[in-house]
């Protein structure tokens, strides 16, 4: 019973804000632990995983308070195993951005950067902006580089700016086609252990921090010499994929460009057309020839995960509906995304980004 009455004044005292609390906290633990050495407060494999459990409940049930209170206690104790713990502290993160708390979700990700500094966001988080924004300005305050992970000798580092419409048909069916296509090109590059890609997200963070504004040049959008020099040398790439789509009767038409981060220069264009509905077998097309332009080695084992993923077949207008949903979520409009992935769904039941998306941000519908 008093260890419960402690449980319940901790999570009382957290209501505040400030790491002066998680001190407090921390140091009441470490004081019970004392009075039982050898004796964990809670059981590792049974007790902790087991309310961790019931507070994931909690939060795809959207009872976000509820899960806010399980996930505090267990965070300050600290008696989970660490991967737990960092699981807890991102489902915490991600409850208090649904409340509108950025700041108490910044301080989580700064306790867990503080465990470890070689903690990264789980990837299942990426769909929601407000959270990765947290995540990364948190990295920003603590000092730590935007950079992903540095890649081995001779790896490129390569980042892919959200594609144009150029259509001639139907122009506002296909407005936010351009972000779903370079989800697709951004999956398939990611086969490739020769190159490495900036996640989309975090490189929207940091156009979004630098109030980057593209201009055109022959009507093509670019980046500035300075700005491209900037972002590249922030984001550890070494040039950055510009492209545009097309779709006029019955064909598809997808241009990138190869754009050197160091001069902004344009040093390789690549152009795919085919039918609409072999969007997927145009990307990996795509990847293909980019990945040749930078001499990337392609091992056989890559060129079959490439070509199981080209052979998806979604019609053009429901991956135009998925990305209409990418964009919603990131302006928070989740019940809007969430309809919109049902829609792509009805046209093509088996896409499985859609329903990987919809699985994401269905608590907060």
């Amino acid at each position: 019973m008093k260890r419960v009455m402690i449980f319940w004044s901790i999570a009382v005292l957290l209501g505040g804000s400030g790491s002066v609390i998680f001190e407090s906290a921390r140091r009441d633990a470490a004081a019970r632990a004392q009075e039982h050495p050898g004796q964990p407060l809670t059981s590792e494999k049974s007790q902790p995983n087991l309310e961790l459990q019931e507070a994931i409940s909690f939060f795809n049930q959207a009872e976000f308070e509820k899960a806010i209170a399980i996930l505090k206690r267990l965070i300050v104790t600290k008696t989970l195993p660490k991967e737990a713990h960092c699981e807890a502290g991102e489902y915490l993160a991600l409850a208090y951005v649904s409340q509108n708390q950025a700041q108490h979700a910044r301080q989580i990700f700064a306790e867990l950067l503080q465990i470890d500094k070689s903690y990264k966001l789980s990837e299942q988080w990426w769909p929601y902006q407000a959270l990765t924004n947290c995540y990364f300005q948190t990295l920003q305050e603590s000092g730590i580089s935007l950079q992903p992970e540095t890649p081995s000798p001779g790896v490129k580092t390569i980042a892919i700016i959200d594609f144009d419409n150029n259509s001639i048909d139907d122009i506002d069916r296909y407005e936010n086609l351009g972000k779903a296509l370079s989800k697709i090109l951004i999956t398939d590059f990611a086969v490739l252990g020769s190159l490495r890609i900036v996640e989309r997200e975090r490189l929207q963070y940091l156009l979004d921090e630098l109030k980057v504004q593209r201009s055109e040049v022959n009507g093509q959008p670019l980046f500035d010499k300075a700005v491209t020099s900037q972002v590249g040398k922030m984001l550890g790439a070494h040039c950055f994929v510009f492209g545009s789509f097309s779709r006029f009767g019955k064909i598809l038409r997808i241009d990138a460009r190869l754009v050197k981060t160091e001069t902004g220069e344009i040093f390789k264009t690549a152009a795919i057309e085919g039918r609409p509905d072999k969007a997927f077998e145009l990307a990996k097309k795509l990847t293909l020839a980019i990945s040749k332009d930078l001499e990337a080695d392609i091992k056989k084992v890559e060129q079959d995960k490439l070509d199981k993923l080209g052979k998806d077949q979604v019609p053009l207008e429901a991956l135009a509906l998925y990305g209409d949903a990418i964009a919603q979520a990131n302006r928070a409009e989740y019940k809007q995304a969430y309809k919109k992935l049902e829609q792509a769904l009805t046209m093509a039941p088996s896409f499985q980004k859609a329903v990987d998306f919809m699985t994401v941000i269905r608590p907060f519908i």
